[in-house]
């Protein structure tokens, strides 16, 4: 198998011969009709790619793409008969990898989800060490490192680390924080996430405002900025 790719495509007879299709190439392909609960089920398959229409009753395809991208890192490919500069503009803006208007051209298709797949492989490649302003996390270690000096950090706090780092630029729920750090729902009591945050700040030598590394935006969570600010 070549790998798992989930199709969120309403058109039926579409569906299937695509599905048929990338199942003669060796795919693995888990079809949904509908956008409503596709994230959800996109998360729990968790992909190798992700082949999405752009028009779906109940949660169109750009809803579906924001909301995937927080959780999922691996390529969105988007199919739509709306062949303009303002939707494709629109699609990539939201997260897509890429784009192709129908009528499909199956040979075009196929060339784009190997492009697509390759692309992902040779950047994870490059994953095992993060840069982020002049910190160095080593994923596969986890280790963290500001400059030359290693900084000693749990396992939780690290985690928590490499969550934002990877969001740099967009702000992080903490309910989100917490679903993901602890496996299961924020009671909206539990302030764990915060103390993490805290001590890992004080580990950084940024317990003082303003924070350069991870930065509070009151009501809303917590924001690893891009660049230093």
């Amino acid at each position: 198998m070549k790998g798992t790719i989930v199709l969120v495509e309403d058109d039926k007879r579409l569906s299937s011969l695509i599905c048929q299709f990338l199942q003669s190439e060796g795919f693995e392909i888990f079809p949904l009709h509908t956008g409503l609960g596709a994230c959800e089920e996109i998360q729990r398959l968790s992909p190798d790619l992700v082949i999405l229409d752009y028009m779906l009753p109940e949660m169109d395809g750009i809803e579906i793409c924001k909301c995937l991208r927080p959780r999922y890192s691996s390529p969105v490919l988007m199919l739509t008969a709306k062949d303009d500069d303002f939707t494709e503009v629109t699609a990539f803006n939201c997260g897509v990898d890429d784009y192709i208007a129908k009528p499909l051209r199956p040979h075009v298709l196929m060339a784009r989800i190997y492009a697509l797949l390759r692309r992902r492989k040779e950047q994870a490649s490059n994953e095992n060490v993060i840069f982020a302003q002049d910190l160095r996390i080593n994923v596969v270690d986890r280790v963290i490192y500001k400059g030359d000096l290693e900084i000693d950090a749990t396992d939780a706090e690290f985690d928590l680390l490499v969550e934002l780092v990877k969001s740099a630029g967009n702000i992080v729920k903490r309910d989100q924080l917490f679903n993901s750090l602890r496996g299961f729902e924020y009671n909206g009591t539990d302030r764990s996430v915060d103390q993490r945050v805290s001590t890992l700040r004080k580990k950084l030598g940024d317990q003082d405002p303003p924070h350069q590394y991870i930065r509070t935006v009151r009501g809303r969570g917590y924001l690893f900025p891009r660049n230093k600010w």
